[in-house]
């Protein structure tokens, strides 16, 4: 059986926090990408649902969020406080948007498409206003969906 020393193992569990704390900043961590056709622009992979309606609840201007429906649906369904600063939700992952006839009835604009580049499409063809918008993601796809934003964004400034 071979012999680690102390110096290379302790190298080697510094380098995997490194990378863990990277890829945790980078993907389970809220990013500010700045502004965006006169919103706020924020992004997020595989947020935490309670940090998540904490954030949006107290976002100070209506909120366009795009996301999956998967997470639209919990936020509205289990955080209803939500609701008083969504202002548009896009999902981004599915043509037909189910949410129950309570939950929608408080939100002025739902809208389904397929993919992220149709959702941000859409969310372009909004009207410049003072808005934040939030664009969330989840699941193996959601470092790639974020760069896909971050493109689509530097493409369409």
């Amino acid at each position: 059986m071979k012999k680690l020393t102390t110096k290379t193992t302790e190298s080697d569990l510094l380098r995997a926090r490194k990378e863990g704390l990277e890829r945790a900043r980078s993907l389970e961590a809220m990013q500010a990408l700045g502004k965006w056709k006169s919103m706020d622009v924020f992004a997020w992979a595989n947020p935490h649902f309670d940090a998540l309606s904490t954030v949006i609840s107290n976002f100070p201007f209506p909120v366009v969020w795009v996301g999956k429906q998967s997470q639209i649906k919990c936020a509205v369904r289990y955080y209803p406080e939500v609701l008083d600063t969504i202002e548009t939700v896009v999902v981004s992952d599915y043509g037909n948007v189910k949410l129950s006839g309570e939950e929608i009835y408080t939100i002025e604009k739902v809208a389904g498409t397929g993919d992220v580049t149709s959702a941000l499409d859409l969310v372009r063809s909004f009207e410049n206003a003072r808005r934040v918008f939030l664009f969330t993601s989840e699941g193996e796809n959601a470092q790639e969906e974020l760069e896909t934003l971050e493109k689509y964004i530097h493409n369409n400034a």
